[in-house]
């Protein structure tokens, strides 16, 4: 079982030039994988952001990738057909308005393709230090998420137990409630036809009711689910989706049992297995 919490951060020189990763993950329903990179790696982004959906199946990941070239050679020319356009829009923009402005190169300066940088080193050659650099980032960030996984396997497996003791005390007040049964019934048609009660058609009636009120197929059901749930705890990865759709059937079976009994002791247990299956729900975001 692997949580979905890590975070990891490596910088190192490539020459005069400093790279640095990191990755954050954190909880979430589906796989999203986040890439920031600076303009000068950009070319890079499909390359990095594959290589990540490779190690992760479920979470929100965060990875940064920053760069510093302490001499960088670049050939910069100012795209002046492109300023000009800029500068008259501008301008009519503030006569429209009745502005008392005028255009200034800095307003300018905020279009990028006002000036044109072409970078005469190769930033391709990065990529597979970075890649690599990536990679020891993700192995930390699996010692995190082990051991996140590690803990909540344990907070797991403890209320997972407590289901288990309500679901097998239920099934110890399954003869007291068919006691109850008997003795309610009896004692309206007690009321109804006084003490000549025809025990044959008591113990018909009796019958019927009880099978209205048999829950030993959900309780069956409900124990196989918890079986499985503990078999599915023992896994490496990949746990999250398949744990929360046995918490669903777990709450499905509760509530069915729920709506069939009305002895108060059973209603309790009732009571306690779904406050439980909440608190697993809640762990297994965490799971990935």
């Amino acid at each position: 079982m692997i949580g979905m919490t890590g975070y990891a951060f490596r910088d190192f020189y490539v020459g005069d030039t400093y790279i640095s990763t990191e990755i954050k993950t954190v909880n979430h329903r589906f796989l999203e994988v986040n890439v920031r990179l600076p303009g000068l790696l950009s070319s890079m982004e499909l390359e990095i952001r594959n290589f990540i959906n490779k190690h992760f199946v479920r979470g929100k990941v965060d990875v940064s990738v920053f760069i510093r070239v302490k001499e960088l050679t670049s050939k910069i020319e100012p795209n002046i057909a492109i300023a000009k356009q800029y500068a008259d829009s501008l301008r009519s923009l503030i006569d429209g308005c009745d502005l008392n402005d005028d255009v200034k190169l800095s307003h300018l300066l905020h279009y990028d393709d006002v000036l044109n940088i072409e970078n005469k080193r190769d930033f391709s050659s990065y990529l597979d230090v970075i890649k690599e650099s990536l990679s020891e980032n993700i192995k930390e960030v699996f010692v995190m998420k082990e051991k996140e996984g590690e803990s909540t396997k344990k907070n797991i497996l403890n209320i997972l137990s407590e289901i288990r003791q309500s679901r097998d005390l239920i099934e110890t007040f399954i003869p007291e409630m068919e006691k109850s049964i008997f003795d309610e019934l009896n004692k309206k048609m007690n009321e109804l036809i006084g003490n000549h009660v025809d025990q044959d058609r008591l113990l018909n009636e009796v019958g019927i009711m009880v099978s209205h009120s048999c829950v030993n197929e959900e309780l069956e059901r409900l124990k196989h689910h918890i079986e499985h749930f503990c078999n599915i705890c023992e896994e490496s990865s990949d746990v999250g989706k398949r744990l929360d759709f046995l918490c669903q059937e777990m709450h499905r079976e509760i509530n069915t049992l729920g709506s069939k009994v009305s002895l108060s002791k059973i209603t309790d247990s009732v009571i306690i297995i779904k406050n439980a299956i909440e608190k697993i729900r809640e762990q297994i975001r965490n799971i990935e």
